[in-house]
């Protein structure tokens, strides 16, 4: 077997993980056996005997091989020890400052050498170059934020400019990409006019200095929710050594194991400009008090004295807080990312997502008990249109987004954004899907939720010691985990929670739901490898364990196939019969990419199904609590929750 370079054993069409065997049509041992030992070769980064050796220069020898143009970053790689991370096997995107980009560096801070330098600053500067584990060619670069962290934690802006030469791609507004995608060894090079050094201001401090929202800030401040918006990192963390033993392996050839390291947060802060408020006639603080008292007491009858600003429950307290989220969510990665997952086959530009519906987001906002929701408008091919209620008002994003902070990122939107009667309404009076990985900040704010354009394998399950996850709580021998978005999974927007074999025991707590009476469904996908499992809403069981082996063919479930009983066409009569029993098919709005596990769309297959829950009742909007314990040992997946209302089931789609 004769390779030159990872990326071609990569970009060819996966072979399955042997803890996915169950998925396919029975093979004979010899063709197994043969199927093991090609993936072994293919994803190996070993080189001996029983593998292929790779030839052409790593990213390290590259750039030490050209001296002449990159010595002084070499100097830089080789004093923090990350040239030996660039010699390695892997994969890395390196944006290499030229030496004359490096020399105007430290002319312009008053020095004339690495010497100059402490250890920490030289580490800072080499971190903020390189991207780990993603090979991003200017390909797939977009106007905004790319969606992988640099090693210092923060996303490179992305920006354009047309020339008599071409495009010029700026990282950062000011750093010019001279020349791009130099493909090595393990990764890519892009070599740069200008030494990278993105701000070193929290969210709140990059807000004060922009005379642009100076009423908004005044409001934050004046709040105490400027408060809210401070951290950084959890400094006190540490990953147990239990974990840190599966770090990097390779599960089955195609899942690569991984422990987060750091636990870093983030915040969004959605703006109106000083411009905006004028226009909608709030000049002064006073002026916004009395309109968020104007559209928030009436939702919150019981709370219209309360007059202390400061107060959580405050209606000027709740519109400020309203425009904060908990997550650093860059422009591409409100619902776009998501949209567009899965590329395995871009000749044709298939996405997971099937582009003739709507999708929705929903975000939790520093409001207490309230949903912001994100959506596309196919009509017009928009993204993040926020809170669009019956009337047709709406929120959007202007050209000011992805200001960046070292905690955060702040964008200005071009109307007023708040949590009325309407938007509650609105909430509750269609299905509301979200995909499991919604629940979670911590997967934004550290890089694991990426959604993505591209999908390059082995794809990632991230193990989470327990408290990692703050909306989980599990036992100690429960392993709670996540596997970003794979063009193999049949799964809505491509991820999954995922846990490997055993006896789990774990609670989630959800987004907040408005008041109301809903059904609620659990959506997943079976193998052989999967469990029983015990589900609880709000602490009471809903039913008895679900076996999450078997498909929907099993005549307990009934599935059939639309399009296959010349009685039934589309497969509505079937529909109700799986009702009846509980059941229903995946949502007609998402595919598989990559067939070898699944085939089609979710609607058309026997392995993606929704399990009924239940009927509740909120009395009044929250989060809530869904249990999961084992019954019988085996793996755990899902996928999305759904919350319908009643008086929606009788008019609801496929979709």
């Amino acid at each position: 077997m004769e390779m030159n370079t990872i990326k071609e054993c990569k970009n060819r069409n996966p072979l399955l993980p042997i803890e996915r065997l169950g998925a396919l049509k029975p093979l004979s041992m010899i063709a197994l056996l043969i199927l093991v030992f090609i993936i072994g070769a293919c994803d190996s980064d070993d080189v001996g005997d029983n593998y292929y050796t790779f030839t052409g220069e790593t990213a390290g020898e590259y750039l030490e091989n050209r001296p002449e143009k990159y010595s002084e970053f070499t100097k830089m790689l080789d004093t923090t020890g990350v040239m030996g991370l660039l010699k390695a096997y892997g994969e890395y995107s390196c944006f290499a400052p030229t030496n004359d980009a490096i020399f105007d560096y430290y002319s312009a801070r008053g020095r004339t050498s690495i010497n100059d330098f402490s250890l920490d600053s030289i580490k800072k500067i080499v971190y903020n170059h390189i991207i780990q584990g993603y090979i991003l060619e200017s390909d797939q670069f977009f106007d905004g934020f790319l969606p992988n962290l640099t090693m210092s934690g923060r996303y490179l802006k992305v920006s354009f400019e047309p020339s008599n030469s071409g495009i010029i791609y700026y990282l950062n507004e000011y750093s010019a990409i001279t020349e791009r995608d130099i493909e090595v060894h393990n990764g890519v090079i892009h070599s740069l006019n200008n030494v990278l050094s993105p701000t070193d201001n929290t969210v709140v401090e990059a807000i004060a200095a922009d005379d642009k929202f100076s009423l908004f800030f005044s409001a934050l401040a004046a709040t105490n929710l400027d408060k809210q918006l401070l951290l950084i990192e959890d400094r006190d963390y540490a990953p147990p050594a239990t974990l840190l033993d599966k770090d990097g392996v390779v599960q089955g050839h195609l899942i690569l194991t991984k422990v987060p390291k750091t636990k870093k947060y983030g915040y969004t802060v959605l703006m109106e400009s000083d411009a905006t408020y004028h226009n909608n006639g709030i000049n002064s603080i006073e002026d916004m008090a009395r309109f968020a008292k104007s559209v928030f007491d009436p939702v919150y009858p019981q709370d219209a004295g309360i007059t202390d600003i400061t107060n959580r429950k405050n209606s000027l307290n709740r519109f400020v807080a309203y425009h904060l989220i908990n997550k650093k969510i860059p422009r591409k990665m409100f619902i776009e990312a998501w949209d567009n997952t899965g590329r395995y086959f871009e000749a044709n530009g298939q996405t997971h997502s099937i582009k003739t519906v709507d999708m929705y987001e929903y975000l939790e906002p520093m409001c207490p008990n309230t949903l912001i929701e994100v959506r596309t408008l196919r009509t017009s091919g928009e993204y993040n249109i926020f809170n669009m209620v019956k009337s047709g008002y709406a929120v959007r994003l202007t050209d000011n987004y992805d200001n960046d902070a070292v905690n955060g990122v702040y964008h200005e939107i071009d109307n007023l954004l708040y949590y009325s009667q309407d938007v509650e309404q609105m909430l509750t009076s269609k299905r509301l899907r979200m995909d499991a990985a919604s629940f979670f900040p911590e997967l934004m704010n550290n890089n694991m939720r990426i959604g993505g354009s591209r999908i390059q394998y082995p794809s990632v399950e991230w193990d989470f010691p327990d408290g990692y996850i703050e909306r989980v709580k599990a036992s100690e021998t429960t392993i709670f985990g996540y596997i970003s978005c794979d063009d193999r999974f049949q799964d809505y927007q491509g991820d999954e929670v995922f846990l490997q074999t055993g006896m789990y025991d774990f609670t989630i707590t959800t987004l907040p739901i408005p008041a109301g009476t809903y059904e609620v469904r659990f959506g997943w996908q079976p193998t052989i490898f999967r469990g029983a499992a015990q589900f609880y809403w709000d602490g009471i069981p809903c039913g008895i364990p679900l076996d999450l082996r078997i498909d929907a063919l099993d005549p307990s479930i009934g599935y059939v196939k639309p399009g296959t009983d010349p009685n039934d066409p589309d497969g509505f009569e079937n529909d109700k019969m799986m009702r009846n029993r509980g059941y229903m098919k995946g949502p007609a709005c998402f595919r598989v990419i990559n067939e070898a596990w699944y085939q089609g769309i979710a609607r058309n297959s026997e392995r993606a199904i929704r399990k009924i829950l239940g009927i509740y009742t909120f009395d009044e909007a929250g989060t809530h609590e869904f249990k999961v314990k084992a019954s019988r040992s085996g793996q755990f997946m899902f996928d999305y929750l759904e919350f319908v209302p009643l008086e929606v089931l009788e008019t609801e789609d496929i979709y």
